[in-house]
């Protein structure tokens, strides 16, 4: 049995399910939205890390569908804890969701701690035992599956935040996640390589860079003959101009410089231009 429901959990998983977003972030607005997150949301997007920030969907009595959508559609779920987390419904809403996708769907779940102790969470103490005095009055019927939900979050071995320079926290968080979380493998260009622009120069005209349309280029080829190293080298080398740039392999990523997508896994480049493609 346990193999039966491992196997339908595999192929119930967000991958399977088709995932737009390697990661789901999950905060309390009013405590980070403007310093923590938003600095964390740039540097997952910036490692190239699909990562979804509900940044415009209306606040409600009830979680949006968009929402839930966006979390059942994500490899991962990051979920940061604050002073005021679980002060708002939504948050409370949006938790029980991630964890329900973790156990149906095997989604990750990294919580992180910021600026409280994870006890508090794990117990609702503190000030997670504040919100929850009232909501013991008022909202009976949801406080157990919250509780749970904060409970399973909190056992999760994630973040905490508390000391030191911010920076250096996202920095650790947003490499935690990429290599050991979502699998990235690097792809380190070098200056040493021979005949690239000759290579370079093909696919440019056939990607017509100066003009205002959308083309794909297919790099085809047997194994081993360095499909993978010419697109590294036309974005790495000609769209950003810095050998030091890191790109990742078997993702597909949208980098906005020059508004430039790679699809490493089927060798793809594409340039988005202002038209649609014309088919």
């Amino acid at each position: 049995m346990a193999s039966t429901s491992a196997q339908m959990a595999s192929d119930s998983s967000p991958s399977n399910l088709g995932c737009t977003h390697d990661v789901f972030l999950s905060f309390r607005g009013e405590d980070t939205r403007y310093n923590f997150t938003d600095h964390l949301y740039n540097a997952l997007v910036t490692k190239g890390i699909r990562t979804f920030r509900d940044d415009q969907l209306p606040r409600g009595e009830k979680i949006a569908p968009e929402l839930l959508n966006a979390i059942e559609k994500s490899r991962s779920s990051i979920v940061v804890f604050s002073k005021t987390y679980a002060h708002s419904r939504w948050c409370l809403d949006e938790l029980a969701k991630i964890m329900e996708c973790s156990r149906k769907y095997g989604q990750k779940v990294l919580p992180i701690f910021y600026h409280v102790d994870p006890s508090d969470v794990r117990k609702q103490t503190g000030s997670f035992g504040e919100a929850f005095t009232r909501y013991e009055e008022t909202l009976k019927n949801k406080v157990q599956s919250w509780r749970e939900a904060l409970t399973e979050a909190s056992n999760i071995s994630g973040w905490d935040v508390n000391k030191g320079y911010e920076s250096q926290y996202i920095k650790n968080i947003t490499s935690d996640i990429a290599d050991r979380i979502l699998n990235f493998k690097p792809l380190f260009v070098g200056d040493n390589l021979v005949g690239m622009d000759s290579h370079f120069k093909k696919i440019s005209v056939e990607l017509s860079m100066k003009s205002n349309d959308v083309r794909i280029v297919g790099i085809c080829g047997i194994g081993g003959m360095g499909k993978t190293t010419i697109a590294g080298y036309i974005y790495i080398i000609k769209f950003l101009g810095d050998l030091n740039v890191v790109a990742s392999l078997e993702m597909s990523k949208r980098f906005t410089k020059k508004k430039v997508y790679l699809v490493y896994k089927s060798y793809f480049l594409m340039i988005s231009k202002r038209e649609k493609i014309q088919r």
